[in-house]
């Protein structure tokens, strides 16, 4: 009985925390310019790309190159997202008051991450239009698609847990936003040949399991693996966690 009172409590403090960030998504501009710049240039970049590699100029019916683009606009993009979220609290100085109210450390930090998580992923659904587009056009892997998309929203959510945990160390949303570029673009890079060239052996190899860019691979491609899923839950709890432990240091 008392376990169940306690977890509808923490899923009500959930709902609260997260309708009042998704409120700020959907009354700011920032949500708007977010949104629209990103549709454009996915879109732009698969049809038209930069060079010779555009989908009219490889002419086959699939998603690659549009996932290709993705994860280099979540760095650009998603860091934008979730600058504020503490930085903006801790600014206003209504971190401390929210830190009054009945919620847990916890409760907070997966309210807000859900709500930008969740923000992102409509923003996703909204380029459904390019799949229907290729799928009219020719015979498009719908399976293959929808495990692109998966990998998206997964890889998504590992950029905004992360630029939570950068965004709690400091009051300042330009460093936030810089400390969350910077890594992310390591972390993807991380996975490339030419940096696993230079480590190589086993550095190579541990680098390569930890970079986001050898576990987007495979979604992009429309495989969807197990592990690669399970790398992307895992890395996003760790991050949830440790943005509660930073939580935790600031308040003592």
């Amino acid at each position: 009985m008392n376990s169940s009172f306690s977890i509808s409590e923490s899923l009500q403090g959930i709902r609260t925390i997260f309708s009042k960030e998704w409120r700020t998504y959907s009354n700011t501009p920032i949500g708007y310019i977010f949104a629209v710049l990103f549709l454009f240039l996915s879109a732009f970049l698969f049809f038209f790309g930069l060079g010779e590699d555009s989908f009219w100029d490889r002419k086959a019916a699939n998603m690659e190159q549009f996932f290709l683009w993705i994860p280099l606009l979540y760095s650009v993009f998603v860091p934008a997202i979730t600058m504020r979220l503490w930085s903006e609290e801790e600014r206003a100085g209504t971190l401390e008051l929210l830190f009054t109210l009945p919620f847990r450390e916890s409760e907070i930090v997966v309210g807000k991450f859900l709500a930008a998580w969740a923000f992102l992923g409509s923003v996703l659904i909204l380029t459904i239009p390019v799949p229907f587009s290729i799928y009219a056009v020719g015979d498009l892997d719908l399976g293959a698609t929808f495990a692109g998309y998966l990998g998206c929203f997964l890889l998504g959510g590992s950029y905004i847990a992360v630029g939570l945990v950068f965004s709690a160390f400091t009051k300042d949303q330009i460093s936030a936003y810089l400390l969350t570029l910077l890594f992310c673009i390591f972390l993807f890079l991380s996975g490339t040949q030419p940096v696993l060239k230079f480590l190589g052996g086993s550095a190579a190899s541990l680098v390569s399991f930890l970079s986001f860019s050898r576990h987007f691979e495979s979604f992009r491609f429309g495989i969807l693996d197990g592990r690669d899923v399970f790398y992307y839950l895992s890395f996003l709890l760790f991050s949830l966690f440790a943005n509660v432990l930073v939580l935790r240091w600031r308040r003592e």
